[in-house]
């Protein structure tokens, strides 16, 4: 494997990434923990948990084991993914390469339904992981680009999009192969936009990297020979994702821990989860206890769509959620961006309702609209569409 590379160019930047993973396959993934404390909601007969402050030694910690988990399934993907690979470690980014045989794929063709695609002749498959050199966590959301330059200074741009994988998601394509030869690969990863900054990150990952790998020699037919990349991750989903299950889930109980309200359901390819607290500042960041519920307070509304099968946070949907209330009047909190965390990455929005009581909360996202790579990833045909009765917004007691 190489762990080289030739030129790398770096500029600060801001925060963190996601994480997590799977139970085992065909069994539906382990949950997050319920809190021992009872809660002010609940759906399903499952009591929410209540509020709390989770200091910054927990956060890291909880950062920390999410990352360990996710490093240990990127080292196995790169020590399993033949000879053509690539690691740079950059100040905030490591990223990472690894070319195999070409993939095939699924992607929506409407009514609920995906459409299988053979891999295509004469090409191999390039996947991209980006993730904090801090922690550890992946970075899904982010703009990457990537060039392969043949010995004879032949550039060929490859459009490599965020797409959905087994075991370990990446940003990858099918990239034709005309002639065998010594390629070099550059990778630059665009600044991630403000609107998916948590306030407490600060500016990291908010400027370009750019790493340059050493060559490597591409030759089609070689490649053709090695195992398919993701039926050989499809078949270690149940022991190496396992330390992602738990720790993810500890933090999606965390979560729960320091808010006034929360749960998660089950929906076909989803479970769909929540948390609802009173904020400051909209999505920029919790701030509890600062205020008092009384008039048109802003609530702050997280959301963590994760699969049923492996337990992973799904990213690239458009979340949609609203509030009800017991006289039918509807409050919307629009679209909820992708928001990276110190400790836990999730959609989040703030809503502003007119009063305390109980409300319906409805979560709606359709299908992600990237590509299942492999086989084994025919998962997210359907939208979903979730509600939870009786979410109470009631002032903290003094």
């Amino acid at each position: 494997m190489l762990r080289q590379y030739r030129r790398v160019r770096f500029l600060p930047a801001i925060f963190v990434a996601c994480c997590f993973a799977l139970f085992a396959p065909h069994v539906v993934a382990q949950q997050p923990q319920r809190s021992s404390t009872p809660g002010t909601a609940a759906a399903s007969g499952t009591p929410a948990a209540e509020s709390g402050n989770l200091g910054r030694e927990e956060q890291i910690e909880l950062a920390r084991r999410q990352g360990k988990a996710e490093t240990a399934v990127l080292d196995w993907v790169l020590a399993n993914s033949g000879p053509l690979t690539g690691d740079a470690r950059l100040t905030e980014m490591r990223i990472v390469f690894a070319i195999t045989p070409a993939e095939g794929w699924w992607d929506k063709a409407g009514g609920n339904k995906l459409a299988w695609h053979d891999a295509p002749d004469g090409n191999v498959h390039l996947r991209i992981f980006v993730a904090d050199a801090r922690d550890g966590r992946l970075l899904p959301g982010l703009t990457v680009h990537a060039a392969l330059i043949d010995a004879n200074g032949n550039q060929q741009s490859v459009p490599v999009d965020f797409g959905w994988y087994p075991l370990i998601n990446a940003y990858g394509a099918n990239v034709p192969i005309d002639t065998d030869s010594r390629y070099t690969l550059r990778v630059t990863v665009d600044p991630l936009p403000p609107e998916h900054r948590s306030f407490f990150a600060g500016d990291r990952f908010g400027h370009p990297a750019i790493v340059e790998f050493l060559p490597v020699e591409i030759a089609q037919e070689a490649v053709s020979q090695l195992p398919l990349a993701t039926a050989t991750a499809y078949f270690k989903e149940a022991e190496l994702l396992k330390p992602c299950n738990a720790a993810l889930s500890a933090a999606i109980t965390a979560l729960w821990t320091e808010s006034i309200s929360g749960i998660e359901k089950p929906d076909g390819d989803y479970f769909v989860g929540y948390a609802i607290d009173y904020s400051v500042g909209g999505s920029i960041g919790r701030v509890k206890n600062l205020i008092k519920f009384s008039g048109k307070e802003d609530v702050h509304l997280e959301v963590v769509p994760r699969d049923s099968r492996s337990g992973r946070i799904i990213p690239g949907l458009k979340v949609q959620a609203s509030l009800t209330a017991a006289d039918g009047k509807h409050y919307e909190a629009g679209e909820l961006p992708f928001v990276w965390h110190p400790w836990l990455n999730r959609y989040e929005h703030g809503i502003r309702v007119p009063r305390k009581g109980l409300y319906r909360l409805h979560v709606h996202f359709e299908a992600p609209g990237y590509r299942r790579w492999g086989q084994q990833s025919e998962r997210f045909a359907s939208a979903s569409d979730v509600e939870f009765e009786n979410v109470s917004l009631k002032p903290e007691k003094d």
